[in-house]
């Protein structure tokens, strides 16, 4: 009960997030423009899974789940780069939830921070890039703990590290 009302906390701050950003309807070079990005809720949008496992099927064995990279494909495939960057997210956070030590946790952290800069490298406009860096950072999140036990692992994990500082991830950030 506890779990599911923590996983409904975090949908609500996710999609109030994603909803106040900026609005920018440009539409350079074939990207997805800001109100496609925003046209449903992520709560509508994450299939709420009833499996208990952390892992899940990964067929090219590319460290995402399947159905998180489908959601890369469907969502952040517009350019190449946005594509790799949204696979790196992807993959660190997966490790991060599968981490079962301080020490794997601290691991998986610093590759979420170079995921993270990855990101801000890629969209680096601070303003019109706003929205496309929410929502590739807060979908994927919110895919990767779709299920109590992700969700509760990844709070788990979350409270291994706290207190824990980082430096900001030197070059290259992304992979």
């Amino acid at each position: 009960m506890f779990i599911k009302k923590i996983f409904k906390l975090l949908i609500f701050f996710i999609t109030i997030f994603s909803i106040s950003a900026c609005n920018n309807d440009n539409n350079d070079n074939g990207e997805l423009q800001t109100n496609q990005l925003l046209s449903t809720s992520v709560e509508n949008q994450v299939p709420i899974s009833s499996s208990y496992q952390l892992k899940n099927t990964d067929d090219d064995n590319n460290g995402i789940r399947d159905d998180i990279d489908e959601l890369i494909k469907q969502r952040f495939s517009y350019k190449l780069e946005v594509k790799a960057a949204a696979e790196q997210e992807a993959r660190s956070l997966q490790q991060f939830i599968e981490a079962n030590s301080k020490e794997e946790a601290l691991l998986a952290a610093e590759q979420i921070a170079r995921a993270t800069s990855c990101t801000f490298k890629i969209f680096s406009d601070p303003i019109n890039d706003y929205v496309k860096r929410q929502a590739l950072s807060t979908e994927i999140e919110t895919w990767t703990t779709n299920t109590p036990a992700r969700l509760a692992k990844y709070l788990q994990v979350s409270k291994l590290i706290s207190g824990a500082y980082f430096t900001q991830a030197v070059e290259p950030v992304c992979d």
